[in-house]
């Protein structure tokens, strides 16, 4: 019995290692297998991370160089050294890897004019371990990618108020030691980043009026100036000069009118704001359709030479041209019509800091210059007899009885979700004539103005926009208001800029509102003119970011 059994053990071994002998004639080729599909998949892996980058690089260098075919050419080298920087020469061992300039290809979108692609193709032959016993040395990996740049469409909106000349007195020159100067260098740093010939940049500067400088144009390092590695040059940024109030509300209306004139949806359409002080100037029209706010006992008087007691004032066509209208579109075709000619004029109420409140009837229109020095402000004695001001500073408006509840331009001085508390009567913002009482109403429709006419670019049904705003600190007067420019950018972040952070997210703030369906923008604080530079350039890379 013992014999027995100890054969039949030995029989038993024989078998197990007879299998398991036939068994690693499988199990070894496709152990094999799997450590060869595991380094195939790491060089596919690595190749195409290498070529998504490359092709990301390459479009974002699109705006490198004066003429598209140079930024198509740095557009291709720059995926060139992206991408043999991610992935060397015999990188997992890999050889005759192939990727130069031919690879990359630059060309429009076919669907939109607009959109500029970039693709990018690499080949490289990834060694094998195992599979070279079945006559297989090395497998051929192929990776493409694809990116893509949306041309921009832009219009920069420059405060060139008074506060700006700080440290020094206003008027100043944009070539002056002062923030104004810096706003002007940090300008052309702006425009020197993007695609000359391609994105269209146009310019607005203001103050309690508004200058349109120039129209998004593809030629606008020529017509504005730039600043950039390849070089620099001077423009319409370095005429600018500073002096006057703060007109923002203006300014943003004729900034997003001159983006929805161009028409591209397909492009990326945004309004670059810097400013350093609060909204204190709404430009208005006196007539709202069935009367005039002329005050009854005002001296004021209409075409026809009277005045509202001898029975003036009372039609559209009695009105006194006080400024001579303003061409928004021809024929009233686009997203406003034509300012008309009328009892138009700049309604300026002092910042909280100066102490005494100023409100002052100015001239909305600069046809002409390119500062605020010839503003014409109606004093008494000039133009058609009205005491817009009543010698030096101003503590009452004797001519006027009531501001109409919308500026000019359409925007609402008590929009829904407005920023601060107004009271209108009859659709009014009634006047008492007494500083203390009519400040904090036309203070409150200056903001609220201003954040309407940002709300109302950022939700036009045929062309929204998205806003970066930057906002200066530092000594330039009455600091501009983070929660006001959050709320226009519609920036839901906190302080990503300064550390530590000067405010915090929207969520945050009981007075901040955000829209999630609306176009997101950027809002930075730069506590000093100094860092100026950095807010442009930082706003500069988040819209090419976006564009892509």
């Amino acid at each position: 019995m013992a014999v027995t059994t100890s054969r039949r053990r030995r029989t038993q071994s024989g078998v197990s290692l007879l299998l398991t002998s036939m068994s690693l004639v499988f199990i070894i080729p496709m152990l094999g297998l799997m450590v060869d599909v595991g380094v195939l998949y790491s060089v596919r892996s690595r190749l195409q991370s290498s070529v998504d980058g490359a092709s990301l690089a390459a479009a974002r260098a699109l705006n490198l160089g004066q003429t598209t075919g140079a930024q198509a050419t740095a557009a291709k080298q720059n995926a060139v050294n992206w991408f043999y920087a991610n992935f060397p020469a015999g990188n997992w061992s890999t050889t005759s890897t192939t990727m130069d300039q031919t690879t990359v290809n630059v060309f429009d979108d076919p669907g939109n004019p607009n959109l500029r692609n970039v693709t990018v193709t690499a080949t490289t032959m990834a060694p094998t371990f195992f599979m070279k016993w079945f006559g297989t040395a090395n497998v051929m990996v192929t990776a493409s990618g694809n990116a893509s740049r949306r041309d921009v469409v832009a219009m920069m909106v420059l405060d060139r108020s008074g506060s700006m000349c700080v440290p020094g007195s206003s008027p100043c020159s944009g070539v002056s030691n002062t923030a104004c100067g810096s706003m002007v260098t940090a300008a052309k740093l702006f425009t020197g980043q993007f695609a000359a010939g391609r994105d269209q940049i146009g310019l607005i500067s203001f103050s309690d009026g508004t200058y349109v400088h120039s129209a998004p144009t593809t030629n606008f390092q020529t017509t504005l100036g730039y600043s950039n590695s390849f070089g620099s040059s001077s423009g319409q940024i370095d005429q600018i000069a500073c002096n006057g109030g703060t007109g923002t509300a203006q300014a943003v209306s004729l900034a997003y009118n001159e983006i929805f004139k161009k028409a591209l949806p397909g492009a990326y359409n945004f309004i670059m704001l810097e400013t350093d002080g609060l909204p204190n100037t709404l430009t208005y029209n006196f007539w709202d359709g069935a009367a005039a706010g002329i005050n009854a006992g005002s001296s004021c008087t209409d075409s026809a030479s009277k005045t509202y007691a001898n029975n003036g004032w009372r039609s559209l066509g009695s009105m006194r041209n006080w400024t001579a209208g303003y061409n928004m579109n021809s024929g009233g075709t686009g997203f406003m019509a034509n300012i008309p000619a009328g009892s138009i004029g700049g309604f300026y109420t002092a910042d909280p800091a100066q102490g005494t409140y100023q409100i002052v009837m100015f001239d909305p229109w600069q046809a002409g210059a390119n500062n605020s020095t010839n503003n014409s402000k109606y004093v008494a004695g000039s133009g058609p007899g009205c005491k817009f001001v009543g010698g030096g500073n101003v503590t009452d408006t004797t001519d006027i009885n009531w501001l109409p509840g919308s500026d000019v331009f359409g925007n609402s001085v008590k929009p829904a979700n407005a920023y601060l508390a107004l009271t209108l009567s009859g659709g009014h913002v009634d006047l008492t004539n007494t500083a203390a009482t009519d400040w904090p109403k036309t203070h409150a429709a200056a903001l609220n103005a201003t954040e309407n006419a940002a709300y109302r670019a950022r939700t036009n049904a045929t062309l929204p926009v998205s806003l970066f705003i930057v906002g200066l600190g530092g000594a330039n007067g009455d600091p501009p208001d983070p929660i006001l420019l959050q709320r226009m950018a519609n920036d839901p972040d906190g302080d990503q800029f300064n550390n530590p952070a000067k405010y915090s997210a929207c969520s945050l703030e009981p007075t901040c509102v955000n829209y999630p369906t609306q176009p997101p923008g950027t809002f930075i604080f730069a506590p000093n003119r100094g860092q100026l530079g950095s807010a442009f350039l930082a706003l500069s890379s988040q819209v090419l970011r976006l564009s892509h």
